[in-house]
């Protein structure tokens, strides 16, 4: 019922508006302003956040819980280890003794 009426108001509304359009003269369009960024909520470091992860051979997954802090600590020593790994897998015979 609430979408019927809904509808009709809006039907209503753009009925009038056009006919409105007819009988006003053009002028220039209005200067519309622009967009405001909403501002960034930062959120709190002492939060305490626990993820859940698969357990490889289990059926019970691994629950992990740590503040967003440590979260981020983790993240960046990751992905330092990730890069140093690719970076030491790149190396050849030529630029480090085979063993």
């Amino acid at each position: 019922m609430k979408v019927l009426l809904l509808t009709l108001v809006a039907a209503a509304s753009i009925a009038t508006a056009v006919a409105a359009e007819d009988q006003t003269p053009p002028t220039a369009p209005e200067a519309v302003p622009a967009p405001v960024a909403a501002p960034v909520a930062r959120k709190d470091p002492n939060e305490r956040v626990c993820k859940t992860s698969p357990v490889i051979g289990s059926r019970v997954p691994s629950r992990t819980c740590m503040t967003r802090a440590d979260w981020e600590a983790r993240a960046k020593a990751d992905r330092a280890d990730l890069e140093a790994a690719q970076r030491s897998g790149l190396a050849t015979c030529g630029t480090k003794p085979c063993s």
